[in-house]
């Protein structure tokens, strides 16, 4: 994972990217266990899809979509790349961006798409990275 680490931390860089590459493969393996350990568990998380309905602020629904979804896409390949985190001075506050190319399913339909742009918050709780927002998006070209 390529990571853009002016400005910030080496060792926050490391847990944030971390998280990220464990949610990347728990999506590829179809792991929703895995996958569930990289987010809040609460209603301070957001979580917006590609799709027009796919917004969830809170964690119970946004589980159960995401469990149908990656056990559906267990096997598919995730490439990730320009990962970039940034944090706050304290360091338990981070940001990240980064390019995912993959194969969702919207709609019923299986569709290779590269370039997805994936953004989000992180907060370090106890000791543990967790996703608090995040943002999939899918890059328009005219």
């Amino acid at each position: 994972m390529k990571t853009d680490n002016s400005h910030t931390n080496p060792q926050v860089v490391k847990e944030v990217t971390d998280v990220l590459l464990k949610m990347i493969k728990a999506e590829e393996e179809g792991n929703i266990k895995k996958f569930a350990e990289c987010f809040a568990h609460d209603d301070t998380l957001v979580h917006i899809g590609t799709d027009r309905d796919e917004i969830w602020y809170d964690w119970n629904s946004f589980y159960e979509f995401a469990g149908m979804q990656i056990e559906k896409r267990k096997g598919t390949t995730i490439n990730y790349k320009n990962t970039t985190v940034r944090h706050n001075s304290a360091g338990d506050t981070a940001w990240y961006s980064q390019l995912l190319d993959r194969c969702p399913e919207t709609k019923g339909d299986d569709v290779r798409i590269e370039g997805f742009r994936h953004t989000g918050v992180m907060e370090k709780r106890n000791g543990k990275w967790v996703i608090v927002q995040s943002h999939l998006s899918i890059p328009y070209s005219v």
